[in-house]
C-alpha cells in the first residue's frame, strides 16, 4: 500500500511537470488501502484495492488560465476544467495510469485489483488552491 500510493503521488508530479495536468499545483497528498487474502501458511497476497484517496492542490476551477498559471509558457491558452473534470482527470491520468504500470508479484498488473468495489475519495475536502 506505501509503494502505491508513493508511485501515485511520483505520478501526479510527472503529469503536472510534464503538462499534461498544467493546472495541478505541488502540494499532493495519497493514501490506498488494499485488501489482502491470507493464506494457510500465513502469507499474503492482494485481493483488492479497496479506497484510492488524492488531495491534491491545483489551480481555480473553470477559472485559471494556463498562461498565468504555467511561467513561460507560450502555447495556446486554455481553462482549467470544472472540479468534476479535474477528478475525472486524475482518476484516468493518475491513478488508472499507475496501476496498469505497476506489476504484481503474480505478473498481473495492479490495475486488476481495481474496479467497481474501489473507493475513490479525489480531493474529498472540494477546491484546494492554497497549500
Amino acid at each position: 500500500t506505501h509503494s502505491m500510493a508513493t508511485r501515485l503521488g511520483k505520478t501526479l508530479t510527472d503529469v503536472r511537470k510534464s503538462g499534461e495536468l498544467w493546472w495541478l499545483r505541488p502540494d499532493g497528498k495519497t493514501q490506498v488501502t488494499i485488501e489482502y487474502l491470507q493464506k494457510a501458511d500465513g502469507s499474503v497476497e492482494p485481493k483488492k484495492i479497496h479506497t484510492v484517496v488524492i488531495s491534491t492542490q491545483h489551480a481555480e476551477p473553470s477559472k485559471a488560465t494556463r498562461k498565468k498559471e504555467c511561467a513561460g509558457y507560450s502555447g495556446p491558452d486554455m481553462t482549467a476544467p470544472s472540479m468534476e473534470e479535474m477528478n475525472k482527470l486524475i482518476v484516468e491520468h493518475v491513478v488508472k495510469k499507475t496501476l496498469r504500470d505497476i506489476k504484481l508479484k503474480s505478473g498481473d498488473a495492479a490495475i486488476t485489483l481495481y474496479g467497481e468495489h474501489t473507493h475513490l475519495h479525489i480531493n474529498p475536502s472540494g477546491k484546494f488552491i492554497i497549500g
